[in-house]
């Protein structure tokens, strides 16, 4: 119930409501929350108020407002740790979550006429996987095995890791990886299989792994719907984001004293 009572506006108050019943599971994520005059009927508020407070709800991720079709409740975000040493699927799955995955190719020699690996790359076997979190698709894999790998057979490939064929089928243990991540259109193929529409950009996170050997032993394209994901990285000291990206603005800069603005973000948290 609204507190009309309260300092708080009625726009909050109806905000942290809705937020409180999406987090308990009331309104699922991709499900529809009620409409406007309905909210209106519920809760004696004002078409403004409630349009207010959906506004709060979507400036805080939780809502996506569709024009003429109404507001939808945000799909679940997982994260990805880039500072551990772990497989996607794994990745998810110490979350919490529990993906689908549905495999849609697994080819022995695909991979030795794919000209987007890298060219010292001889990793001929290419499967391809489709990841799915309640019900709604959010990433699409495409890993590059060594010939060995071929042996596991389609089956297999829809079950196992990209790490457990390498470590556990075929005995080479991972000891490093690369990671890179950019941000670019996805063909239309991989586009269409994610939902996107045309002209969106997705998140593609590549991974090239090497067994204690020095070899490579596997390598991994992933399209990721952006808004469904997040990248987190831990380092030891300071982290210079800046000095990468234009080194000379940040030495120049460097012999300024910083200019601070204050900030007053809206938040939907109680106050502690």
């Amino acid at each position: 119930m609204l507190d009309r009572q309260s300092s708080e506006p009625l726009y909050r108050q109806l905000a942290k409501l809705l937020q409180r019943q999406i987090d308990a599971g009331e309104f699922a994520p991709g499900s529809k929350l009620p409409a406007e005059l309905t909210l209106m009927a519920q809760h004696g508020v004002s078409r403004v108020t409630v349009r207010q407070a959906t506004s709060l709800l979507q400036q805080h991720g939780k809502v996506v407002v569709r024009r003429g079709k109404g507001t939808y409740v945000a799909q679940r975000v997982v994260q990805h740790d880039l500072d551990a040493l772990q497989g996607f699927y794994d990745s998810l799955r110490q979350q919490g979550v529990e993906p689908q995955m549905r495999l849609l190719e697994f080819s022995p020699d695909a991979g030795a006429f794919d000209a987007s690996i890298p060219a010292d790359v001889d990793l001929p076997v290419r499967l391809q996987r489709l990841y799915s979190v309640d019900d709604a698709p959010f990433a699409l894999v495409v890993g590059y095995l060594p010939r060995e790998a071929a042996a596991i057979g389609r089956a297999r490939a829809g079950r196992l890791t990209v790490y457990q064929v390498v470590q556990e089928f075929l005995g080479r243990r991972i000891a490093r990886a690369e990671v890179t991540i950019r941000c670019q259109q996805p063909p239309p193929d991989i586009a269409r299989r994610l939902n996107m529409k045309p002209g969106l950009h997705a998140l593609v996170m590549e991974r090239r792994s090497y067994s204690e050997a020095g070899g490579t032993c596997e390598f991994m394209r992933i399209h990721i719907v952006p808004e469904r994901s997040e990248f987190r990285l831990s380092v030891s000291g300071g982290l210079e984001i800046a000095r990468a990206v234009h080194p000379r603005a940040v030495d120049a800069a460097s012999s300024q004293p910083p200019t601070i603005r204050p900030r007053h973000p809206e938040t939907l948290h109680e106050s502690p």
